[in-house]
């Protein structure tokens, strides 16, 4: 509704700008039959040019990307509904009002048109129907029906009133009168629409003045008779009417000089206003991100990380295979199965590396949409499937793991995903992180300031500090420990007290995940004896083969003899 009234007002507004140029510009001009295409002109453009618009393309910086799965959600109170008026619909509700009034209006107006017609007597002279009406009206054309009565004129009036209603046949000035009138029923509310209609009008009658003086001898007579019609007010609106108010500015017109032709320059001037509504209001501002081209394997051209969902197209799966092959993977996606939405349900993925010639698959299936799946492979020369960062699901198992033998393919492993390591916990006031350093060295990060630790000096204490935390694993090599100064170790010490509340909170966090991982890990046993039962399989498989080809050189031999025997 809010684009409605948006086109109304555009709508009216170039409505209001025609009817400016007109009144300022054109009026005082005997340029009526310009003028008559000028306005209706000005009615089309109203309404078509709200419509056009045009593009433009402005670049704006890449917006940072938000994590918003860790951004602080704050409990705000609901606040009671209170009633507010949708003044939208108030507005829509009076505009559709106004339209069911004016178009009331106009059933009526042409209810009394037909009225006056209905059976009258009509005369047909060429293009022309003459109706002589007994009723006091204003004589006036409808299309090619001209209305009169001929009992209040005299001859001489008559042929001039004659003359001017067959002006307004021939050149069809109904239809202007009727878009008039449409125009003030759909923009009643603009009042620039009512003085529109009515300086279509009044042109429309300086048109017909002016053609219709040239088939009459007496031009004073033509005026006299003017001024009598202005006596007889009846008439009915829809219709071109002799008799109109502003009798004196019409019989100005008829004795005013003819414009000269070089003032036909002042209808280029809507031009610049257009223009300039169009620049201001039809142009559409779109915003588009600069891509920035990222490299997807910033730390190393040999680590790749390839996650596969539910939505994953064949072509990202053949895009991803072709990445993987650019460092020496083939990595293989086959099997594959959708849903009737398009969703992956099954799915095969094998990989094996030039280089270190590792191989490993992973298979997913059910009727169920999969839950993502990970190859990864890192600069230390980790590859599998899973989470680098976390558990590796079935990495270095027989059951995933393809031998180079002729046995047929094991069974598919259980359609379970090991959960994901819980994350480190994340120390808001006092950061501490362990990280190798150079010639042998470690170096703890206390902070963001870097101290040097000495390994037998260190070890007791960091004994002391953990003291009881058996769910947290902190290994430090002996070769990377090396000597530090006794005051760099005291403010190392201190940091860490700081940081045990915080690390007793986190242990509490890894012992609410405990019971997760504990059933992650029983599901996981669970699975033991069907991957053992199919490593026993496989082997019998073997076995098999072997005693086939042990047969099959028997038979072999067997033939051979038989040969040689004959």
């Amino acid at each position: 509704m809010e684009t409605i009234f948006i086109y109304l007002l555009k709508s009216s507004a170039l409505i209001a700008t025609f009817l400016t140029a007109y009144y300022f510009l054109l009026r005082k001009e005997t340029f009526f039959k310009s003028n008559r295409w000028f306005l209706l002109l000005g009615l089309v453009t109203s309404v078509m040019l709200p419509w056009v618009t045009f593009k433009k393309v402005v670049w704006i910086e890449a917006a940072p990307k938000v994590d918003w799965v860790h951004v602080p959600v704050s409990k705000m109170a609901v606040q009671p509904e209170t009633f507010e008026i949708n003044w939208l619909l108030v507005f829509g509700g009076i505009y559709a009002v106004g339209i069911l009034i004016f178009l009331f209006r106009f059933a009526l107006d042409f209810g009394n048109l037909t009225k006056v017609l209905r059976h009258k007597k009509v005369l047909q002279q060429a293009d022309f129907k003459f109706v002589d009406v007994n009723e006091n009206v204003s004589p006036f054309s409808y299309f090619n029906y001209i209305v009169y009565n001929s009992s209040l004129y005299s001859e001489a009036e008559l042929a001039n009133i004659l003359e001017h209603e067959k002006v307004h046949c021939e050149q069809n000035h109904t239809a202007d009168v009727l878009i008039a009138r449409l125009f003030c029923i759909v923009f009643w509310f603009n009042p620039f629409v009512w003085l529109y209609k009515k300086a279509i009008l009044q042109n429309l009658e300086f048109i017909a003045d002016s053609e219709a003086i040239k088939n009459t001898s007496d031009k004073t007579a033509y005026q006299f008779t003017l001024l009598k019609v202005t006596t007889h007010e009846n008439c009915v609106e829809i219709t071109n009417h002799f008799f109109q108010s502003l009798i004196k500015k019409r019989i100005v017109m008829l004795n005013k000089n003819q414009s000269k032709k070089w003032n036909s320059w002042k209808y280029f001037l809507i031009v610049p206003a257009l223009a300039a509504f169009m620049f201001y209001f039809q142009v559409k501002v779109i915003a588009q991100e600069k891509q920035v081209q990222i490299a997807r394997n910033p730390v190393s051209d040999e680590s790749l990380t390839v996650v596969v969902d539910k939505n994953t197209t064949d072509e990202e799966l053949k895009a991803e295979t072709k990445r993987a092959k650019e460092i020496g993977i083939n990595l293989k996606f086959s099997k594959i199965k959708r849903n009737l939405s398009g969703e992956i349900v099954a799915i095969k993925a094998e990989y094996k590396d030039k280089k270190s010639d590792k191989k490993g698959v992973y298979q997913l299936s059910g009727d169920e949409p999969i839950k993502p799946l990970r190859f990864f492979k890192n600069d230390n020369g980790a590859i599998g499937f899973g989470n680098p960062g976390g558990i590796h699901i079935f990495k270095n198992r027989d059951a995933v793991a393809v031998a180079d033998v002729e046995a047929p393919e094991p069974p598919d492993a259980p359609d379970m995903e090991a959960p994901e390591a819980p994350e480190e916990p994340d120390f808001n006031e006092h950061s501490v992180t362990v990280n190798s350093g150079k010639n042998g060295k470690i170096v703890i990060s206390v902070n963001g300031e870097d101290i040097d630790i000495d390994r037998d000096a260190v070890l007791a204490d960091v004994d002391k500090a953990f003291a009881g935390l058996d769910d947290i694993d902190i290994r430090i090599d002996s070769k990377e420990l090396n000597k530090i100064t006794r005051d760099a170790l005291r403010q190392a010490r201190d940091e860490m007290r700081k940081a045990r509340p915080e690390i007793l909170k986190a242990r509490m966090e890894l012992r609410k995940s405990r019971p997760e991982i504990e059933r992650a890990q029983r599901e996981i046993e669970l699975s033991k004896p069907e991957l053992e039962q199919a490593k026993r399989e496989i082997e019998q498989a073997r076995e098999e083969i072997k005693q086939a080809k042990v047969e099959i050189e028997q038979q072999r031999a067997e033939i051979e003899k038989s040969k040689s025997k004959k």
